[in-house]
């Protein structure tokens, strides 16, 4: 018992230098990866243009034109075959690395998205009025889309099936 007592009193010496979560140099080399342009900086995420996924089913598209401050209208296609797809446009507001979606035109469908500066990814699970934007045997939830052209005008050419231009 005695030792115990000694080398727990050893632990409280005032040489020791505590452990510490001090994250410096991970943010230095964060910093400098965005410095040289190696990741995008998350203070000045660039949403508005046009996403792209392709896949043996098709090509899923995300579209986004500012419209004003960090608010946009956006659209989407997600496709499941030649007969099986989500479709939609409808606002956003981007809070960092986050953006907040609502789809409008059939029932209630808002979540957030998350956006690295490269991909744009919905969440796995989606409210049930989402389905609404959906075909039989379709989803919204979990699909991604990379950022491929940047500007107002890459994203206004973003053509859906049913809605002729995802963002007018």
């Amino acid at each position: 018992m005695l030792i115990l007592a000694v080398m727990l009193a050893g632990c409280d010496s005032k040489d020791a230098q505590p452990l510490s979560n001090d994250d410096s140099a991970g943010a230095a080399l964060d910093q400098l990866a965005i410095d040289k342009g190696l990741i995008p900086d998350p203070e000045s995420l660039a949403v508005e243009g046009r996403f792209e996924t392709q896949s043996d089913l098709g090509t899923d598209k995300f579209c986004a034109v500012a419209d004003g401050g960090t608010n946009y209208r956006v659209g989407f296609l997600s496709v499941y075959g030649s007969d099986s797809k989500c479709e939609a446009q409808g606002s956003a507001e981007q809070v960092g690395d986050s953006l907040k979606i609502t789809l409008t035109g059939k029932e209630s469908c808002s979540f957030t998205a998350s956006y690295d500066g490269i991909v744009l990814r919905f969440p796995g699970n989606v409210p049930e009025g989402c389905a609404s934007y959906c075909s039989r045997n379709a989803s919204m939830s979990g699909t991604r889309y990379y950022f491929v052209d940047p500007g107002t005008e890459a994203a206004k050419r973003t053509l859906g099936r049913e809605i002729e231009r995802l963002c007018p």
